[in-house]
């Protein structure tokens, strides 16, 4: 796994405790509630771990077109992300061949971003308590990490609902994602948890970027929409 993500997903309780005192997550809002309403764009959250970048028309780079990110990490040394709405037909072990089976998993694994497309990294929601060392709090109840070898307790101790993989991520330079935001390519709204587990993830992108009107309450018949195809994009 890439070094920096490796530092950012397995960093120690201290430095942790450093990072959600800094300035950039002070504005990051966690919702656990079953409707997840969006504010108005004179409130919006500044960018910090657990927010969701949402792509406007501007983002130029068509590889990152009606895409939602959710920021892992983010202070002066850059941003790492993953994007949270591009869902594949790919299946985990095609990722990371060693990888042992992930018994009653029957979800996707996303395409996270253009930097290191085969590494997995993954968000679980209400972990069993003990499985993860050291794993960052994204959001609230909802934790990142690139241990795979415990999927297989998260998956039967909360089914594969509670568990998203990530084939990439992406990643932005020192100052580089401010002045992005800058020039309106995106648009930073609160997450929650139940956009980033959104059963819908195909869609999330139109609601959120209407966000004013969105109600985010999800048909569970709906949930396996159109994929696009697992691949590497240009990096930022």
């Amino acid at each position: 796994m890439n070094a920096k993500l490796t530092r950012a997903l397995q960093a120690p309780v201290a430095a942790l405790r450093r990072l959600r005192r800094s300035r950039a997550l002070g504005a990051v809002l966690l919702a656990g509630a079953a409707l997840s309403l969006a504010l108005p764009a004179a409130a919006q959250p500044r960018v910090g771990q657990g927010a969701l970048l949402v792509a406007t028309d501007k983002v130029g780079d068509p590889s990152w077109s009606q895409t939602v990110v959710l920021i892992l990490h983010h202070d002066s040394s850059g941003t790492l992300g993953v994007a949270i709405n591009r869902p594949t037909e790919v299946q985990p072990q095609e990722i990371v061949p060693d990888l042992a089976e992930i018994p009653d998993f029957d979800g996707r694994v996303f395409r996270g971003g253009p930097v290191g497309p085969t590494q997995l990294v993954f968000l679980v929601r209400n972990p069993p308590s003990g499985t993860l060392r050291n794993a960052p709090r994204i959001l609230e109840n909802v934790y990142a990490s690139g241990e795979l070898e415990v999927l297989p307790q998260i998956v039967e101790a909360g089914g594969s609902d509670t568990l998203r993989l990530y084939a990439g991520h992406a990643e932005w330079a020192p100052g580089q994602l401010d002045r992005e935001i800058a020039e309106e390519r995106w648009t930073v709204i609160a997450g929650s948890a139940e956009r980033v587990f959104s059963p819908n993830p195909s869609l999330l992108w139109q609601r959120l970027r209407n966000s004013r009107e969105e109600l985010l309450v999800d048909a569970p018949s709906e949930a396996h929409g159109s994929a696009p195809a697992l691949h590497a994009s240009a990096a930022n």
